[in-house]
């Protein structure tokens, strides 16, 4: 089947950092069912100003890209009100990777590195995931808001970091842990403006609510298929490219499977750091671990590693609460 007109993207403001929901319902006449569930991810501006605060060797900054727009895209394909985290943990010239995004879209990243190293490197071109990171695992946790209750607070998955790209650990989680076909594909790059990075995301829907009862599993699997291979035929250019409007590149992409696009959600860059998180922790050290994070004139100076705000105390007002 044919689709004449590709379909409208809803108002959406925000076009610097978004993700972009589409489902699609196949090449069979009037179903209407969602057989494959899509993300789609371009980060701009909040690539831009979340590196360009960290002064980043080019493979580091490329890993952190990856993982904000997969994040992005991972966050999106849950139902929660809270926090959204990737994070990695390896042996490797990276030893810890973290993206994490709320429900309402705002995003932090950094990652904690043999600086050394990763000098060494910084010329090599693309971040490889195995190079950068060893062996380890990746973790993808939600946390609820605590008006939600105890019970519903956190969920984590944990895979083992595997595969060439960050988006490789994400697909073996769906097919071992959820038991879901998915593919993804992240891209990011440097130009004159900084660094920003792109993400497509599909995954076969399951379960009595998804798949259309009409269709045998060798047709479903057909649908399948073909969507990979349209998503295969993606380049590195249409991911990025901030010209290439997303209906467009959806359309090109997805037009014969009948692509419907949703609601796009913002991503900002959004630190979640305050004077008076900073105060409270500090209160609740004693007396000692105050004296040893304190400078020689008896100040406080507590940097904050997502958006590099540092505040500065007086040891004695906390040593005489």
């Amino acid at each position: 089947m044919s689709v004449d007109a590709k379909p409208e993207m809803p108002i959406f403001e925000t076009s610097e950092g978004f993700v972009q929901p589409f489902y699609l319902t196949g090449e069979r006449d009037g179903n209407q069912t969602p057989l494959v569930r899509g993300r789609f991810a371009r980060l701009t501006s909040p690539c831009q100003s979340i590196l360009g605060r960290h002064d980043y060797p080019a493979c580091i900054n490329e890993l952190c890209a990856e993982a904000m727009s997969l994040a992005a895209c991972l966050s999106t394909t849950l139902k929660f009100e809270g926090v959204f985290t990737l994070q990695a943990r390896g042996d490797g010239i990276v030893r810890t990777l973290f993206a994490d995004v709320t429900s309402a879209g705002a995003m932090r990243s950094y990652a904690a590195f043999d600086a050394e190293k990763a000098k060494a490197i910084a010329p090599a071109g693309p971040a490889i995931l195995p190079r950068l990171m060893g062996g380890g695992y990746m973790a993808f946790t939600v946390d609820q808001d605590a008006a939600h209750g105890d019970e519903a607070r956190r969920y984590q998955g944990i895979v083992e970091l595997e595969g060439s790209h960050l988006g490789d650990c994400a697909v073996s989680w769906f097919k071992n842990s959820e038991q879901l076909a998915a593919q993804v594909i992240t891209a990011a790059t440097k130009t004159e403006d900084g660094w920003h990075s792109a993400a497509l995301f599909l995954q076969q829907v399951a379960g009595e609510g998804g798949h259309d009862t009409r269709l045998s599993e060798d047709e479903l699997a057909d649908e399948w298929h073909t969507a990979m291979v349209m998503m295969s035929s993606v380049t590195r250019d249409e991911l990025l490219s901030p010209s290439l409007e997303v209906p467009d590149l959806l359309f090109r992409l997805f037009h014969a499977q009948n692509v419907h696009l949703q609601a796009p959600r913002p991503i900002t860059d959004t630190c979640r750091c305050s004077a008076e998180k900073v105060e409270q922790v500090l209160g609740g050290l004693a007396a000692e671990a105050l004296r040893d994070m304190s400078d020689e004139n008896g100040q406080l100076h507590v940097s904050c590693e997502f958006c590099k705000i540092t505040r500065s105390y007086s040891m004695a007002e906390f040593l005489s609460a």
